[in-house]
């Protein structure tokens, strides 16, 4: 496109190009314009659909592997981490494999490719192209080292919050008993807190991020209109191929801007990815798989406990219950009495 827009200009000014071939420039570079439209579109929704379909298996495995685990290893997440690894996490995977279908292969090419046509028009205009890519990629290199962990951070005061309040909601009746609704709210008031303080640390290094890369783009516009201006006037250079070096300039600091964004997300993908992997490669410490009687179906619910001890975690010294023995028949009612809250 570059190119066909070169020929036009440089026609025009040198009062070579015929209308017939204007007509047929301009055809073609709206046929290409309508070929890149659907081309766009059509990676948009593939790539949608792919992303989609992704987070909906991962989210069954996850849910799959949860239903396996242990009261044991359920503490060891806590609820409300397992509810946000399974939603909050499995979506930022999902946009992440979005991204990554739709710019993986694009922003590389349009680079690569501007870099190629750039330096066949004028290799020593390239020379601007070649202080201010390894500048851009060193600032993109030190914002993605920032962002990284506090994105991991961010997730984990998710996960603080949403046990809070799956806590306080599930146990509202003991809450209303005690007359603790000004201690739950405070409580939830700091944890919200938290996570403003972490989402908004995390946030700031994206913000940094467009600022700095149209800074880049536009002292780099600047150089080569600077320098190629120089070139022209003394007949180095005509001016459709400096308009043609200026687009292909465009083009490759906004395909790797593209590329910097999707390594942003990457960045706060690869926590996400983290936390869930955790869940998936959880060693589930109580399973039927070595069980003596496996296909031994229940037939008659009778529960007997014989001296049965309990303590929530296995340091404690001290038992919650010691030495239990009760045995309840099928088909009757027991009722298990304490003080509120025990």
């Amino acid at each position: 496109m570059p190119i066909l827009l070169a020929w036009l200009i440089n026609g025009a000014e040198a009062g070579t190009l015929t209308v017939s071939k204007s007509i047929g420039i301009a055809g073609l570079m709206i046929g290409i314009i309508v070929i890149m439209v659907i081309g766009g579109v059509g990676g948009a929704y593939f790539g949608s659909k792919a992303s989609v379909n992704f987070a909906t298996d991962l989210r069954r495995d996850v849910y799959s592997k949860i239903q396996k685990f242990s009261f044991s290893n359920i503490d060891k997440f806590s609820t409300g981490s397992l509810v946000t690894r399974m939603t909050n996490d499995v979506t930022q995977l999902q946009n992440f494999v979005n991204m990554l279908l739709r710019m993986a292969l694009r922003s590389p090419g349009m680079m690569i490719g501007g870099i190629i046509m750039a330096i066949s028009l004028k290799p020593s205009l390239s020379v601007v192209l070649a202080v201010t890519m390894p500048m851009m990629i060193i600032v993109i290199g030190v914002l993605i080292k920032i962002g990284f962990p506090r994105f991991n951070i961010m997730q984990g005061k998710i996960d603080k919050l949403n046990s809070t309040v799956r806590e306080n909601v599930t146990n509202v009746r003991v809450v209303k008993s005690f007359v603790r609704e000004d201690y739950e709210i405070d409580k939830f008031k700091k944890d919200n807190s938290d996570l403003k303080d972490a989402g908004m640390r995390a946030v700031k290094v994206v913000i940094w991020m467009g600022p700095v890369m149209n800074i880049f783009i536009y002292a780099t516009v600047i150089a080569v209109v600077w320098f190629g201006s120089g070139i022209v006037l003394t007949g180095g250079m005509k001016i459709g191929d400096l308009s043609a070096f200026i687009t292909y300039t465009t083009q490759i600091l906004s395909s790797l801007m593209m590329i910097t964004m999707l390594l942003m997300i990457a960045s706060r993908a690869m926590a996400s990815g983290k936390r869930i992997c955790e869940v998936l490669d959880e060693k589930i410490d109580l399973t039927d798989d070595n069980a003596e009687l496996k296909d031994k179906k229940v037939e008659k619910g009778d529960i007997e406990f014989r001296n049965v001890n309990f303590r929530y975690y296995k340091n404690n010294h001290e038992k919650v219950l010691d030495n239990i023995n009760i045995k309840i028949e099928s088909g009757t009612t027991v009722g298990i009495i304490g003080s509120t809250g025990c």
